[in-house]
């Protein structure tokens, strides 16, 4: 077998795999999924699922890593348009709100098993978590510093995010509205709320 077909049998091995454990995991928990159900469920056997994954807490951290990432690099490009602050984060929860969406399971994977990392990878998504609500607080913070937003104590940060954020437990991908159109609904209902009403 040539280089290139091995490493792209290799690749396929490690997405059946990574795809194996997000539904279990999702459906199972973190805990009540051994390795023994993702080789049965992915049909790879025990050994060459631990020579593409290492083990099971490597599975989840790259589920929380993939997904995070792919997050704070949509969120930089946010972040970096030239646009009032209301308009980009009107786009940083729209574009929160699709990534949920097109990634439902992996995120309540990420959103519920995440404590169950341990050591430097425990680190690592926290950091990244970190990262994602200090981008939500520079646009809240900086639009009351431009007075498009009213001042508002941190702690609102955190309960602004939870409204976004616990979607992945309901949201649809191609249900009746779009999420961006949910996120939007969301946006004007809080704005209402955080406007400075002496603009």
């Amino acid at each position: 077998m040539s280089t290139r077909r091995s490493n792209r049998a290799g690749l396929e091995a490690k997405q059946r795999i990574m795809q194996a454990a997000v539904r279990l995991f999702a459906e199972n928990g973190y805990h009540a999924t051994g390795i023994e159900l993702i080789s049965s469920e992915s049909k790879i056997g025990r050994g060459a699922l631990y020579h593409h994954i290492g083990n099971k807490e490597a599975v989840l951290f790259e589920i929380c890593h993939t997904r995070m990432s792919d997050l704070l690099t949509q969120s930089g490009r946010v972040l970096a348009m030239d646009a009032t602050y209301e308009q980009r984060f009107r786009e940083l929860m729209r574009s929160t709100m699709r990534n949920l969406a097109d990634h439902v399971l992996e995120w309540r994977v990420a959103f519920h098993e995440f404590g169950a990392l341990t050591g430097q990878r425990r680190v690592v998504i926290q950091d990244a978590r970190d990262r994602y609500e200090s981008m939500v607080a520079e646009l809240l913070e900086g639009g009351a510093k431009a007075g498009e937003f009213r001042p508002m104590d941190p702690l609102v940060t955190k309960g602004i995010l939870g409204m976004y954020n616990f979607s992945y437990a309901w949201i649809q991908p191609h249900g009746d509205r779009a999420p961006e159109e949910i996120a939007d609904l969301f946006t004007n209902a809080l704005l209402e709320g955080v406007r400075d009403r002496d603009r």
